[in-house]
């Protein structure tokens, strides 16, 4: 470090090895004064004076490694090394484990994402050796932007693709066709005969097309609360059977019209649901990485049914600590209280009808109102209704939901905890014993707008690679079962225990449901029969569900329901029904089972039925 010696314009340096003498300093000092002096003034340059020691041209060819041959070849030599280095560490690494939520853009239509062999071109992850090698496995029919891409789901698919379960369509529907056979080939009843052979349909939807029964005859054929068959195996059957192999034209006559059917037989459903039913897949998918707690719904009984919480916020934050404290005691309480009492329902929703009633009055009245300014009567009759209005609204609080209670509790398990409940011999089921509901959404584009790409805590993405015939591909990639892939909401699956039920309703969208395991019946009604069905009004917790108890119905109360007509079609693995807007479903669960289902937006037929509903 240099030092600059007070008022002096010269620098030295402090360490030097020939000390100067105080007598040559100030020489020096001397010197530079005549100079100033010479100079008139003149700024004199810095005078640094090196150490002798230095004094050497030893770092001259460092100094001058552009000139030095040696230094170039060492330089060479180093880059290199180096760059053989980083190559071989990317040829050899594998790639990491990216996890890909699902995306928040539009599936990709890209070739090697359709292989059915190991990635073996410029893929973005993974090195050469590795993807040569077969490290890096993309799953079959997977989209690039969708979907999960995390390494234990890529490992365990490989597995199964490439060694357990390897492709082959014809094995794959041999196994849903053993097992139809397994479980028993349901016929139509003697007193449900159709015009039309149900596995030889026509070419267009006949006139009546499906036949519908009266509701007491098809449950009094087999009741609800029954998950065990007739030995006859006859139903009341009106829904055609279609194969994907040879009546894929034919159905999509069925579904261009808008009306329900099965499809059987189709091959990607097939190899789903063998993945599924082969011994340890499930336990792989479910309880090794992704053991985590997912929806699960709690009933006291068999009766499972929808709703919205509408009680005012203090009363739900009472609610919950009530469940918390008890839960804290050791007490096994839930906050599912069943569907309810019919007769308790029958008034609310005279309530509620009566509130409905009164809004569309008042909303006509306001209408009249906006054209005739200066009419003194159409504001006082918007006065008057406004009035009549409120006070319904306090009434249907006081009254029409007084007693109401949630019909079940939203709880979160994990696939194992849920399988111990659901898992279980018949002495230990039945209609007035616990059930449990146990749910799976795969988020897909619903969850573009949320701040962390998800629509449900712990969602399955991966529901998306399972089931490729539910994926939203556009164009003349689009999958049969889908009409709006873009405005698909999710992938939703629901695992039953034998005997849920699941009240009957109906959707404001088209459904394709699929079966890949166990047996599930379904009830279905025609939307013109929504008159008789005693609908749970708009502003109902539970609303579009009917009031009414199919298995024990209150007749007293609900004289129409007689009037229904039905029809009912039990599905089986490897089964997809295509269920148009607005069609009802009533659905029992015969065994334990799995059942996912997609959505794709609706359309407005029927709907004058549905508005005569109040909806």
């Amino acid at each position: 470090m240099q030092q600059r010696r007070p008022h002096s314009n010269v620098a030295v340096s402090n360490g030097g090895a020939d000390n100067i003498s105080r007598e040559e300093r100030r020489m020096e000092r001397r010197l530079a004064k005549e100079r100033r002096a010479a100079g008139a003034g003149k700024k004199l340059k810095r005078v640094k004076r090196s150490n002798a020691k230095y004094n050497n041209n030893a770092l001259l060819p460092w100094l001058s490694w552009k000139r030095d041959p040696y230094v170039q070849m060492t330089l060479l030599s180093f880059g290199l090394f180096s760059l053989i280095g980083i190559t071989t560490y990317r040829m050899f690494h594998d790639g990491g484990t990216h996890h890909m939520h699902h995306s928040q853009q539009q599936p990709d239509k890209e070739g090697e994402y359709n292989s059915d062999t190991i990635n073996t071109g410029g893929s973005s992850t993974g090195g050469l050796l590795s993807r040569l090698r077969g490290k890096k496995y993309v799953i079959p029919e997977s989209l690039k932007n969708m979907g999960a891409k995390e390494r234990w789901y890529t490992d365990l698919r490989r597995e199964y693709d490439t060694e357990i379960l390897p492709k082959d369509d014809e094995r794959s529907v041999a196994f849903v066709e053993a097992e139809r056979k397994r479980q028993g080939i349901y016929t139509q009843s003697p007193y449900a005969q159709t015009p039309y052979d149900i596995h030889n349909c026509p070419s267009h939807p006949p006139d009546g097309y499906p036949m519908q029964w009266p509701v007491l005859d098809v449950t009094a054929n087999w009741p609800t609360d029954d998950p065990n068959p007739p030995s006859h195996k006859g139903i009341y059957q009106g829904l055609c059977i279609f194969d994907y192999r040879t009546d894929l034209a034919k159905a999509e006559r069925y579904r261009h019209k808008e009306r329900p059917f099965v499809m059987r037989n189709d091959p990607a459903v097939a190899r789903t649901a063998e993945r599924w039913l082969s011994p340890g897949y499930l336990s792989k998918l479910l309880m090794g990485k992704e053991d985590t707690d997912r929806r699960t719904e709690y009933s006291p009984n068999n009766h499972f049914m929808y709703w919205v919480d509408k009680r005012p916020r203090d009363e739900r934050r009472k609610a919950a600590k009530h469940l918390k404290d008890a839960h804290k005691k050791g007490e096994d309480v839930h906050g599912g209280f069943g569907r309810g009492d019919q007769g308790e329902m029958k008034e609310a929703m005279q309530e509620l009808e009566e509130l409905n009633e009164l809004k569309i009055q008042l909303a006509d009245a306001k209408e009249y109102q906006e054209d005739h300014e200066d009419d003194d009567e159409a504001e006082e009759e918007v006065n008057r209704l406004q009035h009549l209005v409120a006070k319904a609204k306090k009434k249907k609080n006081e009254v029409a939901l007084e007693n109401w209670q949630p019909p079940t509790e939203n709880l979160r398990m994990s696939y194992s905890e849920w399988l111990k409940h659901a898992n279980v011999t018949d002495d230990k089921l039945g209609p007035d014993n616990p059930h449990w509901y146990f749910r799976l959404i795969g988020c897909g584009a619903m969850g573009d707008h949320t701040e962390d790409g998800s629509c449900d805590k712990g969602s399955s993405e991966w529901l998306f690679d399972e089931l490729t015939f539910f994926q939203p591909r556009t164009d003349e990639e689009r999958p049969f079962y889908l009409i709006e892939p873009k405005k698909q909401k999710g992938i939703h699956c629901r695992f039953g225990m034998k005997g849920v039920i699941a009240e009957n309703h109906f959707d404001l969208s088209r459904n394709a449901i699929t079966l890949l395991g166990g047996q599930r019946r379904y009830l279905l009604g025609d939307p013109s029969q929504c008159i008789n069905m005693n609908l749970l009004p708009r502003g109902h917790p539970s609303a579009r569900h009917s009031a009414v108890d199919w298995s024990n119905p209150d007749l007293r109360d609900f004289p129409t329901f007689p009037k229904t007509h039905v029809n009912e079609i039990v599905m089986q693995p490897g089964d997809v029904l295509y269920l148009p807007t607005n069609w009802f479903h009533y659905i029992v669960s015969l065994e334990l089972n799995m059942q996912c289902n997609t959505r794709s937006g609706g359309e407005n037929i029927n709907r004058e039925y549905i508005g005569e509903c109040g909806f």
